[in-house]
């Protein structure tokens, strides 16, 4: 993700750094005394919660032994300055919606489960834009312009060479009515479309799944999540909820979500089921 926000930079940094200590087996504390700090520092540092110094940089690229690609990236990372005011970048995304776009946009893989609207990777304009606007009502179309930009952007990993994604879209998204007929019947167009690319992989849960083994069909997840594969730094979880969102880092919690993906993905129907449904569904919005 190419970006000058500052905020989304020092996260950037952050997941850097701590990539380069994990891979020569410093803990955290070695590097804290590397730098004269406590090991709480450097954890702010590698989550992007604390912004670190040129010098604390190059201090830590010295010990972790980092080649002259990494530490130019670094030093670059950490010379951008604080911002004087608000950008367009800063006004579109909220604070805790950042760390996630990152994780994103350097994921291997991301594994989806939705149930209530189409995921945003996979979203239409005009279905973004009226999702958008509901959710922030007092947006000026600047703003909803810009939101949709930056959703419209990140679809870029739908094709993006060495990533996959797969995507557990519950039937009801495919029946709530998000902006009227043509929205939803250009939504749902689109998705047929995007079960041809060899990046993804759409599943639909139906409502009427058919038995499997460990009853699957009978399973139910309580959220919406992601699950979000990074080749240095293992798997993350991202659940959001109306006001924020959650990273769970326990090993146990996250391997919870990897099973329930899996579950939900055997209840769903297989990719070329899935595009007829949708498409069966489509064309109930013509006829309505």
């Amino acid at each position: 993700m190419a970006t000058d926000d500052p905020q989304v930079v020092l996260i950037q940094l952050g997941i850097m750094l701590r990539r380069l200590r994990e891979a020569t087996g410093l803990p955290a504390s070695a590097a804290a005394a590397h730098l004269g700090c406590s090991p709480a520092k450097i954890s702010k540092m590698e989550n992007g919660k604390q912004r670190i110094q040129p010098d604390e940089v190059s201090s830590l690229l010295e010990l972790y032994g980092a080649d002259d690609s990494a530490t130019a990236e670094a030093l670059r990372l950490a010379a951008v300055p604080k911002p004087r005011r608000r950008g367009t970048y800063r006004d579109s995304v909220p604070d805790w919606f950042r760390r996630f776009l990152v994780l994103e946009s350097e994921a291997t893989e991301l594994l989806i489960y939705e149930y209530e609207v189409v995921t945003g990777l996979l979203q239409t304009k005009n279905y973004a834009r009226t999702l958008l606007e509901a959710g922030s009502p007092l947006a000026s179309h600047r703003e909803l312009d810009q939101q949709v930009e930056m959703r419209m952007n990140r679809t870029s990993i739908l094709t993006k060479e060495g990533a996959l994604v797969s995507v557990v879209l519950h039937e009801a998204a495919l029946h709530r009515v998000i902006g009227g007929n043509d929205v939803m019947r250009e939504q749902l167009d689109h998705l047929q479309k995007l079960t041809e690319l060899p990046n993804l992989q759409l599943h639909v849960l139906p409502f009427r799944p058919a038995a499997t083994p460990n009853k699957d069909e009978a399973f139910i997840a309580k959220a919406a999540f992601v699950l979000l594969k990074l080749e240095s730094t293992g798997a993350v979880v991202y659940v959001e909820d109306v006001a924020a969102a959650n990273y769970p880092e326990d090993a146990n919690v996250i391997q919870a979500y990897a099973t329930a993906f899996q579950r939900l993905r055997t209840a769903s129907l297989p990719v070329d089921e899935s595009a007829k449904l949708i498409g069966r569904v489509a064309k109930q919005y013509s006829e309505r």
